[in-house]
């Protein structure tokens, strides 16, 4: 069984994000909104902040204990009119009342660093990636690294943040791609036809041995806490060692997306340099 570490791709990724912050002559910022007190939304801002200072990019965080739609999109538009931020994100979870994605559809697409605003998605969809979801994009980085090219995969998640974008990039890719959700009739033998298997339901010990073959390899996704432990969507102990190859949680996927993030700060950056004279 091989483990597809995440560490040395996503160390490997901070050094190129280094040398092309030197070449752009400025330093990238980017701006995070925070609205309320969730625990782990503080814990992943404070990640970002220090993982940008990391590679050389200014990190902000903005955070409001109570703020209503009409003036977080106003602040939004401000934002979005500052040359001197080159990204945004909105950190989840918004309050109730807030809709996610009609929030995000006010960041202009070349500040999106979620990628998830419609036109990113859309450009995704046309084989035209510019900005793309980080987690997705982590998937796509495990497997160019290890060398798992066009292979057949089933991805069991159908969401906008990882399975409906990482589909369309596993097809830009010419893999050959089955997606798997809640209504899906037989999840385990879809999974089993697949050489890869990604797997993001939220759902600890979730794909077990009777999903997988021995040829099998398995991104696990998935972030869950049980008895103060993070553990993935797989039940690693009983696949591990039965499966090809998979990735560890932590240090798996998780790396790659918070490199990720950065990435697409600065692709943005790059981008509003070389076409709004930033």
């Amino acid at each position: 069984m091989k483990m597809l570490t995440g560490e040395e791709i996503a160390e490997e990724k901070a050094k190129v994000l280094r040398e092309r912050i030197q070449e752009l002559d400025l330093q990238p910022s980017l701006k995070l909104i925070q609205i309320g007190n969730d625990e782990a939304a503080s814990i992943y801002a404070r990640a970002k902040i220090r993982r940008g200072k990391n590679v050389g990019i200014k990190v902000d965080l903005e955070k409001y204990e109570d703020i209503s739609v009409e003036d977080l999109v106003k602040r939004i538009k401000e934002i979005a009119d500052d040359p001197d931020i080159n990204g945004l994100m909105i950190e989840n979870p918004l309050p109730k009342g807030f809709d996610y994605y009609e929030i995000v559809k006010n960041i202009p697409y070349y500040k999106d660093v979620d990628a998830l605003s419609p036109y990113n998605q859309g450009l995704i969809a046309l084989n035209r990636e510019f900005l793309v979801p980080a987690t997705p994009r982590a998937v796509i980085d495990i497997l160019d690294h290890y060398g798992y090219h066009e292979n057949t995969v089933t991805v069991i998640n159908r969401s906008p943040v990882v399975g409906r974008p990482l589909s369309m990039m596993l097809l830009n890719r010419n893999y050959t791609v089955s997606v798997c959700h809640s209504k899906t009739p037989d999840i385990a033998s879809m999974a089993r036809s697949s050489k890869i298997v990604v797997v993001a339901v939220g759902r600890p010990g979730f794909l077990k041995r009777d999903m997988v073959t021995p040829g099998s390899v398995v991104i696990d996704v998935g972030i869950n806490y049980v008895s103060d432990k993070v553990v993935g969507d797989t039940d690693f102990n009983d696949i591990s060692n039965y499966v090809e190859a998979i990735t560890p949680v932590p240090g798996g996927v998780g790396p790659i997306t918070a490199t990720n993030i950065l990435e697409n700060v600065v692709r943005a950056a790059e981008f509003q340099k070389k076409n709004m004279g930033v």
